[in-house]
C-alpha cells in the first residue's frame, strides 16, 4: 500500500540567483556621417552577446524581458579633421523618439570626443532601442558624425560602443531611479546642489529627489550613481570657464568623485562623472556644483524637430544589500599620470569600495565569475593646462587589448572626462587593467589630478565596476507540496 502525505510549505516564495543575465557589446568599425537629417546608428561587430536578437543593420531586440543598464559611447568628430558645428544624439523606442533624450556635442576642426548617454531601459520581448544622430554644421560643405579609428598597436577605434547588462527580471525590478531637469542651470564660485523637475522621474524602491535636490534612501544598500550633463554657457555669451562638479553624501563630497569639465566660447559638450556609494538608511546624496564663470553651467535646450535636450540627468540603482552585496569595485588615482605613443597602464592606489575583487595598483582581479559592467573615467588635461593632442583610453584583460575598447578623447587647452567602457563575461581569477596612450602635439598630456581651492580632490582617473546577478521571485500557488 502506498500513502500519499502533504507537508505544509510555509514559503510564499522561492529566490533563484540569477547569474545568465542578458548583456550586449556592440560596436562599429565603420565612419557614420550624418547631415541635418536624422539617421540611425548601426553596428556591424557583436563583440559579446546574451539574450539579443539581431535584426537588418544589426539593430538588436530584446529576447530576455528586464531592466537593464545601458551606455552609448559615440566617437564624435569629421572624417577629414575640418568640420566644424554640433552632433546631436538621441534615442528611439519602438520607432518613436524619446522626449528630452536629445544631448548635443560641440566639434570643432581636428578635434575628437566622446560623449555618453546613459540609462535605465525597461525592455519587454522584442523591444527595439535605436540611437539617432544629426548634425548641425558651421559649413554646408563639410559633414559630421561618428568616426572609427585603426590605430597602430592599439585596439580599434569604433565609432560607437553600446554596452548594456542587465539588472532584473521584468516583474521584480531592480530598485533604481532616474531623474532630469529640463531647465539650465547656471553656477557660481559657491557650491550649490542640482535640483530636479519633480514631474519628470522614473523609477521603483528609492523615492524621489526632494526640492532641495537631495535623495533620501530608505534603506541601507551599495548603489551605483552615474550622473550626465550638458556643460555649456548661457544664451548668446560664448562664455567660457571650468564646472567643478561630484556626488555629496549628507552634505559631504564623496571622496574621489569629483571632476572637472572646461567650457570654452561657449562650447556645449556631455560631461559625466560616477561612483558606487554605501549608504545607510535616511541618508541623503545631491550633486553639487560650482563654476569659474557665472554665465556657464548645465544647459537645456529645444532644437527643432528634434526632442528637447535635458540638461543634466541623474540615475541611481541598487548592487544589492549592504548585508550581500554583489562583486563590485570603486578604484581611482590620487596622482597625475603622463603619457606617450608607447602604452602603458593606468595606475590605481586608491580603494575606495569593494567587495571580492582586488586591486593591486591598477591590475584588478576578479574573485567570482559572472557577467560585468566595468567603466574607466580619466579627467584628461596637460601639465600646464595649455597642451594640445589626443588622449587613448582602452581595456586590457588577463594580458590581452578588450578588441573595439578604445576611445579618443583632444586635449586643447582645456580638461574634461574621457570614458571607456566594457560588458563582458569574466572568470574567477581574471586581471584586468586600464590601458593608455597619448599622441602630442604639445606639452605633456595625460590623467591629471588637481586640488581647486578649498574643493575636494579631483582625482585623474576613477574606475567602477560591478557584477549583475539578480533575485527572481516563484510565487507558489499551492500551499503544500507534494513529495
Amino acid at each position: 500500500m502506498i500513502s500519499f502525505h502533504k507537508k505544509p510549505n510555509n514559503k510564499e516564495h522561492d529566490n533563484e540567483i540569477i547569474d545568465d543575465v542578458a548583456y550586449l557589446q556592440a560596436s562599429s568599425s565603420k565612419n557614420q556621417l550624418t547631415e541635418s537629417n536624422p539617421k540611425a546608428i548601426t553596428y556591424n561587430k557583436v563583440d559579446s552577446l546574451n539574450g539579443y536578437s539581431t535584426v537588418k543593420n544589426n539593430t538588436f531586440l530584446y529576447e530576455t524581458p528586464g531592466y537593464y543598464f545601458t551606455v552609448y559611447g559615440a566617437q564624435v568628430g569629421s572624417a577629414s579633421g575640418n568640420g566644424q558645428g554640433e552632433l546631436h544624439l538621441w534615442l528611439r523606442e519602438n520607432g518613436a523618439d524619446v522626449p528630452m533624450s536629445n544631448s548635443i556635442q560641440t566639434v570643432e576642426p581636428r578635434s575628437l570626443s566622446v560623449p555618453n548617454y546613459v540609462s535605465i531601459i525597461k525592455a519587454p520581448v522584442g523591444h527595439e532601442v535605436t540611437v539617432i544622430i544629426a548634425a548641425h554644421t558651421s559649413n554646408k560643405c563639410s559633414s559630421l558624425g561618428l568616426v572609427a579609428l585603426d590605430v597602430r598597436h592599439e585596439p580599434l577605434v569604433p565609432s560607437i560602443i553600446r554596452s548594456e547588462i542587465q539588472l532584473s527580471d521584468i516583474d521584480n525590478p531592480v530598485h533604481n531611479l532616474a531623474l532630469s531637469s529640463s531647465k539650465t542651470q547656471l553656477g557660481s564660485s559657491n557650491s550649490k546642489a542640482i535640483t530636479y523637475d519633480q514631474d519628470q522621474f522614473t523609477g521603483i524602491g528609492i523615492p524621489t529627489a526632494r526640492s532641495d535636490g537631495s535623495v533620501k534612501f530608505n534603506e541601507s544598500a551599495i548603489y551605483f550613481v552615474i550622473f550626465i550633463a550638458q556643460g555649456g554657457s548661457a544664451d548668446d555669451t560664448r562664455a567660457s570657464g571650468e564646472i567643478y562638479l561630484g556626488p555629496q553624501l549628507n552634505g559631504k563630497d564623496i571622496p574621489n568623485s569629483n571632476i572637472i569639465h572646461s567650457v570654452r566660447s561657449g562650447s556645449d559638450r556631455g560631461l559625466i562623472c560616477q561612483s558606487i556609494v554605501k549608504v545607510e538608511a535616511n541618508d541623503k546624496l545631491q550633486i553639487a556644483f560650482s563654476t569659474t564663470n557665472e554665465n556657464i553651467g548645465l544647459i537645456a535646450s529645444a532644437p527643432k524637430n528634434e526632442p528637447s535636450v535635458t540638461s543634466l540627468l541623474l540615475t541611481i540603482f541598487e548592487l544589492g544589500t549592504k548585508e550581500n552585496p554583489v562583486p563590485y569595485a570603486q578604484l581611482s588615482s590620487s596622482q597625475s599620470q603622463w603619457g606617450c605613443i608607447t602604452p602603458k597602464k593606468v595606475d590605481l592606489s586608491n580603494n575606495d569600495g569593494s567587495h571580492r575583487i582586488k586591486n593591486n595598483d591598477g591590475v584588478i582581479e576578479f574573485e567570482e565569475s559572472g557577467t560585468y559592467f566595468m567603466m574607466g573615467a580619466g579627467q584628461i588635461g596637460s601639465y600646464d593646462g595649455k597642451g594640445i593632442g589626443d588622449v587613448h583610453l582602452w581595456m586590457r584583460l588577463n594580458g590581452k587589448d578588450i578588441k573595439d575598447s578604445n576611445t579618443v578623447q583632444t586635449v586643447d587647452d582645456d580638461t574634461t572626462v574621457l570614458v571607456c567602457q566594457v560588458v563582458t563575461k569574466i572568470e574567477a581569477g581574471d586581471k584586468l587593467e586600464l590601458i593608455f596612450s597619448t599622441d602630442v602635439a604639445k606639452g605633456k598630456l595625460g590623467f591629471v589630478t588637481s586640488q581647486p581651492g578649498s574643493k575636494e580632490k579631483v582625482p585623474s582617473m576613477v574606475f567602477s565596476a560591478f557584477k549583475s546577478s539578480y533575485t527572481k521571485t516563484s510565487k507558489h500557488y499551492n500551499k503544500y507540496n507534494e513529495d
